[in-house]
């Protein structure tokens, strides 16, 4: 069996003799780059571990001390798993153990905490109404509110110290682009957008683009380099390279290059490609990788959801319901403040495209003025048709409380793809050959891109929501709708509408 071979690069390989690859004295020197991708690779683990282990010293604490009581005990340790199961599972939803999310940001923050609310009252739940049935509970309902509030606070608390510390050794680390073309673009500006702190270096094979900006007329975009300069080394200019993204046909790749490449990944480099990276850590489907076979890729699960359908559907009318009971005063309180503040009805209605292409009515409380729908079809920013309640009831998210009659009825879902305008919808279709795919589930009142993206303002803008919306079909989940819920929550709370 032969190595790989040598390609001239710092990556270095011997014959093999017992060991998959022999380390060489400048793999020694890499041992800082070693633990930063042992630590990436641990990160979630450990934070489980922490967490589990808070859950278990806390119960056991406060139960010890509020009764004398052993959490050992076999119905202690019921009530620890129906405490410790749905508060991790909570975390998981909000992105706790995903290194990639900030967690000393004010919008984690506040989602941990709608999630671990919600996730209480599902213990409070469970331990109450099944594990407390014919048996003496010795958890006092003392003992498990104030783990499940001790829980988040040290969650929150120890995630944020380490939040900062990873921001602070973070602030210099570079993202190697391969390639200075369409997606190379696309990818710096994705990432500029969520205000990344990362250094961008994009590298390029064509020696004429070689010192000019990534993106011509803004001179604040990065300046590409050879990609002679790469070689995949844990550092570039000094700065760690945290990973190099393949933003360019692997086919097209020089052949040396690529041999180079392959070494690096045995070699554990983080490299990805642009429609990998796209989709793992911006949670978005690649636009390349659309095709009429894309609902026959593996891991599309749209198909295989038959059972999540009927849970939904029944998921689906029980919130209706409940929301109608819940919303009263809010319903009753906006219409009020609509008819007070504009002429015309109280409740808006239009025709959509549902579900596999049907038009539905939906119903909506007026946050325009009457006849502002003959003008832009898009909404702008401080769009002056918006009534003076308009603005508000939009961020809040408001004015579609009687939407509630759609999911009632079975037009839409809680959560989906946005139901859009039948007269936006045919020219949609003409100008974004896939955009259909997106109607292969039923819409929502919120959505993928509803919780992370605006408004659409122009082709550019739902463009880019498409891309959110196909992430979702193909991604249909419980887990992701339960994420969308906490991400809506969060908005509406908080005004963060889009």
């Amino acid at each position: 069996m032969r190595s790989i071979p040598d390609m001239k690069s710092p990556i270095k390989t011997q014959p093999l003799s017992g060991s998959i690859f022999a380390v060489t004295d400048e793999d020694v020197s890499k041992t800082s780059d070693f633990r930063r991708r042992f630590m990436a690779a641990t990160y979630p683990f450990v934070l489980l571990l922490i967490d589990a282990a808070i859950i278990v010293l806390s119960f056991a604490v406060i139960l010890y001390f509020h009764s004398g009581v052993e959490f050992f005990e076999s119905v202690s340790r019921r009530v620890l798993v129906c405490i410790g199961l749905p508060s991790l599972l909570g975390v998981y939803l909000v992105g706790g153990y995903n290194p990639a999310i900030p967690h000393n940001s004010s919008r984690f923050f506040a989602e941990h905490i709608i999630a671990a609310v919600a996730m209480a009252v599902l213990s409070f739940g469970m331990i109450y109404s099944v594990i407390s049935y014919g048996v003496a509970l010795k958890s006092p309902r003392l003992v498990v509110g104030l783990t499940l509030v001790v829980f988040p606070v040290a969650s929150l608390s120890y995630r944020y110290v380490l939040g900062r510390i990873q921001e602070y050794f973070e602030r210099d680390n570079v993202i190697c682009v391969i390639g200075a073309g369409t997606r190379a673009r696309d990818l710096y500006t994705r990432l500029a957008r969520r205000g990344r702190a990362h250094q961008v270096i994009p590298a390029t094979f064509v020696p004429d683009w070689v010192g000019n900006h990534l993106i011509e007329d803004d001179p604040d975009s990065p300046v590409t380099v050879s990609i002679d300069q790469v070689n995949f080394e844990p550092t570039i200019n000094g700065r760690y390279v945290e990973r190099f993204v393949i933003a360019t046909d692997t086919e097209k790749l020089p052949e040396e290059f690529s041999r180079k490449m392959v070494a690096a990944l045995f070699h554990r480099h983080r490299i990805e490609t642009y429609e990998s990276y796209l989709r793992n850590s911006m949670q978005i489907q690649p636009p390349c990788q659309l095709s009429l076979n894309w609902p026959m890729l593996d891991g599309f699960r749209l198909n295989r959801s038959v059972s999540y359908d009927r849970a939904k559907r029944v998921m689906d009318i029980s919130a209706a319901l409940f929301g109608f009971l819940l919303a009263s005063p809010f319903l009753i309180a906006t219409a009020i403040a609509v008819k007070a503040t504009s002429r015309g009805p109280i409740l808006f209605k239009q025709q959509r495209t549902g579900f596999r292409e049907e038009p539905f009515t939906i119903y909506k409380f007026r946050s325009m003025h009457v006849g502002a729908e003959k003008g832009n079809k898009y909404t702008q920013v401080n769009d002056s048709r918006l009534t003076p309640i308009g603005g508000f009831i939009r961020k809040t998210r408001l004015d579609e409380l009687p939407q509630l009659w759609n999911v009632l009825i079975g037009d839409l879902s809680l959560i989906g793809p946005r139901a859009e305008w039948v007269d936006l919808v045919q020219g949609y279709e003409e100008r974004f050959p896939f955009y259909h795919f997106r109607h292969a589930v039923k819409p929502g009142i919120t959505g993928w891109a509803q919780v992370n993206y605006s408004y659409g303002a122009n082709d550019e803008d739902t463009l880019e929501k498409l891309n959110y919306d196909l992430y979702y079909v193909r991604h249909y989940s419980m887990s992701l709708d339960v994420t969308i819920v906490v991400k809506t929550i969060y908005m509406m709370v908080f005004g963060k509408g889009m």
